[in-house]
């Protein structure tokens, strides 16, 4: 499962995005047995579920926000999607992960919403200022997100989605070395070095058939040397010398000569 987070400043428009039809009509949800254009709501801690209008629920996350009018972006919405080879699950089930999910991020008790238009995944938006105006600031929310979704699959049974690994913080002091050993390494490159760094990977003649014609002919047009079988023209190295042109200059008569002396004294 893989948690997608955004923070926002209007829930109106969230929540018209949510229950909309979608950019291609791909919104939808299933209620008594039929299939609707649009998303519903099926698991809050408002007592919202079965909306399928946005302003049965926004009003609550609007009136929360008036608590904290000088908080910036007040709300906050995650998207958790299933892994391509999960399993199709049902409202009960999206609505229990929904939950767990908002209680471990530590907003449970902030007006929260979960919306679904679609069969693998669903959205949470809440609130960031609560009832009493407590706002939760959500610090590594990323991170811990990706904490949470890892105990849902496990409980769940689901599949593991790849997590991004996080990368250890480095010292001042080291990060300045290899800015400097870089700086350095950048001026005492040669042309023709740099040249075959920036040089791009010509593709196999495998790879090559494998693309799409329509790819492909851009690739002729903007980078022709990835082309298999192209050749890639060279930089003419700085200290190649040119041959140098002859000036030939006018030639100038003794009358002009005298013109340009001036009249004498």
């Amino acid at each position: 499962m893989i948690a997608k987070i955004t923070r926002g400043e209007r829930v109106g428009d969230i929540a018209a995005y949510l229950h909309g039809p979608g950019k291609a009509n791909e919104h939808h949800y299933i209620q008594d047995k039929r299939r609707h254009i649009g998303g519903m709501v099926i698991a809050s801690n408002i007592g919202a579920e079965g909306a399928t209008d946005p302003a049965e629920w926004a009003a609550d996350l609007r009136l929360a926000r008036q608590q904290r009018p000088e908080i910036t972006k007040p709300i906050w919405q995650a998207s958790l999607r299933a892994a391509p080879g999960d399993r199709v699950m049902g409202d009960r089930e999206w609505a229990d992960i929904a939950s767990r999910f908002m209680e471990e991020m530590g907003v449970g008790d902030h007006p929260w919403v979960a919306v679904r238009h679609g069969k693998d995944h669903v959205h949470v938006v809440v609130s960031r200022v609560s009832d009493t105006g407590e706002v939760w600031h959500g610090r590594n929310d990323r991170r811990t997100a990706q904490k949470v979704c890892t105990g849902i699959e496990q409980r769940h049974g689901l599949e593991q989605a790849p997590r991004r690994k996080a990368q250890p913080k480095k010292a001042v002091t080291v990060q300045r070395q290899q800015w400097r050993e870089a700086e350095h390494e950048a001026r005492t490159i040669t042309p023709e070095q740099r040249r075959r760094r920036r040089a791009v990977q010509q593709l196999t003649r495998q790879e090559w058939d494998a693309l799409d014609p329509e790819v492909q002919q851009v690739l002729r047009t903007t980078q022709p040397h990835r082309v298999p079988g192209a050749t890639v023209p060279k930089t003419p190295s700085p200290t190649s010398t040119r041959p140098r042109t002859p000036v030939t200059r006018p030639r100038t008569t003794q009358r002009q000569r005298g013109r340009e002396a001036g009249p004498e004294r």
